[in-house]
C-alpha cells in the first residue's frame, strides 16, 4: 500500500532536515546601508547597487533551497535573518523578494498514456517580514507554489515604507517533494511488470532581496517646501476678482 504524508508532515520534515548551526554572520556594505544576515552559511553577493536600488544575489538561499525524490519524500528550508542599518542621511521606502519557482513532476503514465498508480507532488512557500525594534512589524509577504511542473517568475514586494536607523528583515523558506513508484502492467502468467519511479523537484532560482532608499530631506527642505506653498497660496488668494 502507497502512504502519502500531508503537506504539514512535508513541511515539517524540510524543517527538521535543515542545518541548525549556522557557520557566523556575514556584512555587506551597500552605499546607504549595511546589512548583516546573521545565519548564513554563504556570502551573498551585492549585484547592484545605483540610484537607490540595491540588489542582493542570495547565493546562501539558493545554495540551499533545492530538493529532489524518487522515492518517498524529501525537503529543505532556508531561514535569513538580516538586520539592515541605514547610513544617517537615508530611509528605506520598500523591498521586495524576487526568483523563480522551478518544479518538476515526473510522468506517471503506463504505455499508450494511460495513467498510473503512482504518486508525485512538490511545494515552495516564501515568507517575508520587516520590523523596527520601535514600531513591530511593519510589512509581511507571502507566497506558495505546489503541484509545479515548470518555472514561474515572481516578485514579492512590500507597500511603501519609510524607515530609518535599524530594520529586520526575516525571509523563511520551505521547499518539499514527494514521489512514489508505481509497477507498469505485469505479463499474462501473472508476474508484476517494472517498477518506475518517477523524480518529484523543487528548486528556487536566482532569490534576489532588493532594497529601495532615498535621501531623508533636511529641515531647510521642508522649510523652502512650506514657505513655497505659503507663496502660491497668497498669489492664488490675490488673483481672485473682488
Amino acid at each position: 500500500m502507497t502512504f502519502y504524508l500531508p503537506h504539514a508532515a512535508l513541511f515539517a520534515l524540510a524543517l527538521a532536515s535543515a542545518p541548525v548551526l549556522a557557520q557566523g554572520p556575514i556584512k555587506l556594505d551597500a552605499s546607504r546601508f549595511s546589512i548583516q544576515n546573521e545565519w548564513a552559511y554563504a556570502s551573498d553577493v551585492i549585484a547592484s547597487d545605483v540610484n537607490g536600488v540595491t540588489r542582493i544575489s542570495l547565493t546562501d538561499a539558493a545554495t540551499t533551497l533545492k530538493t529532489s525524490s524518487t522515492f518517498g519524500d524529501n525537503g529543505d528550508g532556508y531561514g535569513g535573518n538580516f538586520t539592515v542599518t541605514l547610513r544617517p542621511g537615508y530611509r528605506m521606502t520598500g523591498f521586495s523578494v524576487s526568483g523563480t519557482a522551478f518544479g518538476d513532476l515526473g510522468a506517471i503514465t503506463e504505455p499508450g498514456g494511460q495513467p498510473a498508480d503512482g504518486h508525485t507532488e512538490n511545494a515552495m512557500e516564501v515568507d517575508l517580514i520587516a520590523y523596527t525594534p520601535a514600531t513591530g512589524t511593519v510589512a509581511s509577504t507571502h507566497v506558495k507554489y505546489d503541484m509545479l511542473h515548470g518555472k514561474i517568475p515572481f516578485v514579492l514586494a512590500s507597500t511603501p515604507l519609510s524607515l530609518t536607523g535599524e530594520v529586520s528583515l526575516s525571509m523563511w523558506n520551505m521547499v518539499t517533494v514527494s514521489a512514489w513508484p508505481y509497477y507498469l502492467p505485469g505479463h499474462p502468467d501473472g508476474g508484476m511488470g517494472a517498477q518506475i519511479n518517477p523524480l518529484a523537484t523543487m528548486q528556487f532560482l536566482n532569490p534576489t532581496l532588493t532594497i529601495y532608499t532615498s535621501a531623508v530631506p533636511e529641515p531647510e527642505t521642508y522649510a523652502m517646501l512650506l514657505a513655497g506653498l505659503a507663496v502660491i497660496g497668497l498669489a492664488r488668494r490675490r488673483r481672485r476678482p473682488a
